[in-house]
């Protein structure tokens, strides 16, 4: 091969390894732009980042009353102040079914595709969200809280449906456990 041919070589292959660093990096982040908790729940950055692609500075509302005992309270998370992720807690009485709140037909926690999830006293996943159930005593009197979880931007696929399974199994446990649930 000629010199010159060879530089060329050398130099495309420079500028693809370039550009596949690049690329690559874009889809990463920095531990800095992920916060220690979400929604009040301590959780692993990693876990958040899955969820919150493409990433940017990201901030909190709650709604009044949030985690409060008795209560059912939001929490959104906007990623570069565009809604990214929908949060409900909610303590009640009684057992609820997740899959009839999951249902298409509901309009507030309606999901895609739901199935059940084995986590908690019972959960269902879909391709936008989970919502799981536990028996938790406050002391308000309810005795279970449910957990109800929305990612509202991103395309739906399979990486993103893994992604909620594996953010859900990690948040409801931690966030039960935050909520220090009254022994019966």
């Amino acid at each position: 091969m000629k010199p010159i041919a060879q530089g060329l070589q050398r130099k495309t292959s420079v500028a693809l390894l370039a550009t596949l660093l690049l690329t690559s990096c874009a889809d990463t982040y920095s531990d800095e732009s992920m916060p220690e908790a979400l929604c009040g729940t301590p959780i692993s950055k990693k876990l958040t980042a899955r969820l919150l692609q493409p990433f940017g500075r990201v901030t909190e509302w709650t709604s009044a009353g949030f985690r409060e005992a008795g209560t059912s309270s939001w929490c959104v998370v906007y990623v570069a102040k565009k809604d990214a992720l929908h949060v409900q807690f909610a303590s009640h009485g009684g057992p609820m079914n997740p899959m009839e709140a999951a249902s298409p037909d509901n309009s507030v926690t309606g999901l895609q595709n739901p199935h059940p999830l084995h986590l908690a006293d019972d959960a269902v996943a879909g391709d936008d969200g989970a919502i799981a159930t536990t028996r938790c005593k406050d002391k308000s009197g309810a005795d279970h809280f449910t957990l109800a979880l929305r990612v509202t931007r991103g395309k739906v696929t399979a990486e993103r449906s893994a992604a909620i399974e594996r953010f859900m199994r990690s948040y409801m446990p931690a966030t039960v456990k935050t909520l220090h649930c009254l022994k019966e």
